[in-house]
């Protein structure tokens, strides 16, 4: 177990007492008092490097209320830390091999692929099963690696990693501008304009007028319907109508879209700029068809988010300049179901921050995410009551790297890879191939024979996965670039009893450079190559956490806290015993001297396995290269 380095622990002397279970607890007299309620906000890829820049400029006053006025930390992420495995183990309070994922996928051998992670994956009891178990109100909302969404003692509803079909825009043609009648439901000042847009599946008909009495004509706002192609008279092909302004994106339009066998629905947004002499320009985002599995718990939920936002929103890769939009959709997702019950746990993760970062780094046009954010938080602040704690954490930070080192190249060179052509691997041939920081054996070439015909050293008595370890171990120790610079890299072993589909070794995170993926950005044959441009924003393993309330001791910084810390010091918050086999710890020094002065820390043994998981068949078409490049992982 790591040991968090929280600077001088000033946590006071307090009664630990011990149960056997979380029955056992719940069924005693400190079962029933009451903790505090939990409201966890997630920036996914958030960063004090960012962050703190912004609050000496006074932006995001917000987030620098939460700092000034709670306890920060600098939170050291997973040694592999990426989205999927970092947010596991934060709301397991366990690393990855005790919790089974790893990365955004899992190695199958025998179908040489790579499928998605998803909740079936987890093997360990997260925050909301434990708080769901002692009956406590629970939403969890965002969260990626919980697809499909469990049972909760309130709602769920499916982050990153839910199987979302996803497209580019919608290929459409615009027909001539016409000027139209006025329509006495839209008041305008100049004669409206009409502009029509068609592809195979849609026909767009925009209606532009001018609202503001200036004496001047400027289309300002938009009626936009969209029918669907087909017989029959149009009123009975509408799929939508919306009215919103010029310039701007508009909400989530029903569209449709090809599929295998029939047309089927999906969503879109478009932006109209103001029409001139040369007509109108418009883009469109890329579309996503509707999400056909329990992605919600409760089930009926899906169709009351329908209803109520159109297509849920997608935690997924998009365009920068839609990104605020999409954020703030977000806050309105979170203000809904904050406002729908006094939850006991309120758990929701805002993803377009790591989206934003991956597209342009620390750069000025990252500021209105976090502005929308920043609004939500300052709500959320002002209603909080003297028992809520706010906590704020991020998955992993961001940081410009200088280097980036492709390991599948050095394993080329040594004779371990084969490439069947320009970024493919022919597994048929290769004894070890890197991807995500980890590295994956073929099971069948593990053998003395092989490995002396693929030039690894192996003593008469040594076992095979023993040699290659010990031989990757030192040829990455020993890695340098084409000009002799040394760029070492350390490459271990994952433990024999490492939870699930556990791959073979993994890379330690580097604060000097990146390690790549394989078949991604511009494979240069390097084994180190430099970074340039936007490409130098990667993630970096420190993020950001603070707590704020009443209770929470003002101005302290804890210093640096592992990531695994964070379940077992909110289950303390709750009033709930943290597990003695957990690999986290409480987190000393979060409430003030006086509140934490005689409190009882509760502990049991263990919670025993996690809640179990319906395992379903992903219908979704795309490859896990392809999800990976909608998420900005992968570049073409």
């Amino acid at each position: 177990m790591l040991v968090a380095a929280c600077g001088p622990a000033s946590e006071p002397t307090r009664t630990e007492r011990r149960h056997a279970s979380l029955e056992a607890f719940l069924t005693s007299a400190d079962g029933g008092a009451a903790g505090r309620r939990l409201v966890v906000i997630g920036l996914d890829g958030a960063s004090w490097d960012y962050l703190r820049p912004r609050f000496r400029e006074g932006e995001l006053p917000n987030l620098a209320r939460i700092t000034r006025e709670g306890v920060v930390g600098t939170l050291r992420s997973v040694e592999c830390y990426f989205t999927p495995p970092a947010w596991t183990t934060l709301f397991t309070g366990v690393l990855p091999e005790r919790h089974g994922v790893y990365t955004f996928g899992r190695w199958n051998a025998a179908e040489r692929e790579f499928s998605e992670s998803t909740s079936a994956d987890v093997g360990a009891p997260t925050l909301w099963d434990l708080a769901s178990r002692a009956e406590r109100r629970v939403a969890a909302v965002g969260v990626p690696v919980t697809y499909p969404a469990t049972p909760v003692e309130g709602v769920m509803v499916s982050g990153l990693m839910t199987p979302k079909r996803h497209g580019p825009p919608l290929a459409v043609k615009p027909m001539p501008d016409r000027p139209v009648p006025p329509d006495p439901t839209l008041e305008t000042f100049s004669l409206p304009l009409s502009a029509a847009f068609e592809d195979p599946s849609n026909v767009f008909l925009a209606r532009f007028v001018d609202t503001e009495d200036d004496g001047e004509t400027r289309y300002d706002r938009v009626r936009l319907r969209v029918l669907k192609k087909g017989i029959g008279p149009p009123e009975k092909r509408v799929l939508g109508t919306y009215d919103f302004s010029v310039g701007g994106f508009s909400p989530w339009l029903r569209v449709r879209v090809a599929g295998p066998v029939a047309r089927r629905d999906a969503w879109a947004r478009i932006r109209f700029d103001r029409p001139s002499e040369t007509g109108v320009d418009f883009r469109l985002s890329p579309t996503f068809e509707r999400i056909r599995h329990p992605f919600t718990h409760p089930r009926e939920l899906a169709a009351e988010l329908q209803e109520r936002f159109g297509y849920y929103l997608p935690h997924e890769f998009l365009s920068l300049d839609l990104l605020p939009e999409i954020t703030a959709d977000a806050a309105e997702h979170a203000r809904f179901f904050l406002a729908r019950e006094p939850w006991d746990v309120f758990l929701y993760v805002f993803g377009q921050s790591d989206n934003a970062h991956h597209v342009v780094g620390f750069a000025e046009s990252v500021l209105p995410i976090y502005r929308e954010i920043d609004d939500f938080l300052g709500e959320l602040l002002d209603e909080a009551d003297d028992d809520t704690v706010v906590v704020l954490a991020s998955d992993h930070g961001f940081g410009a790297f200088d280097y980036a080192v492709d390991p599948n190249q050095l394993l080329a060179r040594k004779g371990l890879l084969h490439w069947s052509a320009p970024g493919v691997i022919d597994h048929d041939r290769t004894l070890v191939f890197h991807n995500l920081w980890h590295f994956y054996f073929a099971p069948r070439l593990l053998s003395r024979e092989e490995l002396v015909s693929h030039g690894v050293p192996i003593e008469v008595t040594e076992d095979p996965r023993a040699a290659l370890e010990r031989y990757l171990t030192r040829i990455f120790r020993e890695l340098r670039s084409d000009d002799g610079e040394p760029f070492p890299v350390d490459v271990v072993p994952l433990p024999p009893d490492a939870m699930g589909d556990a791959p073979d070794m993994a890379v330690r995170g580097s604060d000097r450079y990146w390690i790549e993926f394989w078949n991604v950005d511009r494979p240069s044959g390097a084994i180190v190559r430099p970074l340039v441009g936007d490409e130098r924003w990667k993630h970096a393993r420190d993020g950001i956490l603070a707590f704020w309330s009443a209770d929470v001791q003002s101005g302290r910084d804890l210093g640096v806290v592992d990531i695994q810390d964070v379940t077992p010091t909110l289950l303390d918050l709750l009033g709930l015993p943290v597990a003695e086999d957990l690999d986290g710890r409480v987190i000393p020094g979060v409430l003030s001297a006086e509140i934490d002065r005689g409190r009882v820390l509760h502990r049991i043994a263990t919670y025993g396995p996690p809640t179990p998981v319906e395992t379903l068949e992903s219908d979704d078409p795309a490859s896990f290269e392809e999800k990976l490049r909608a998420l900005g992982y992968l570049r073409d």
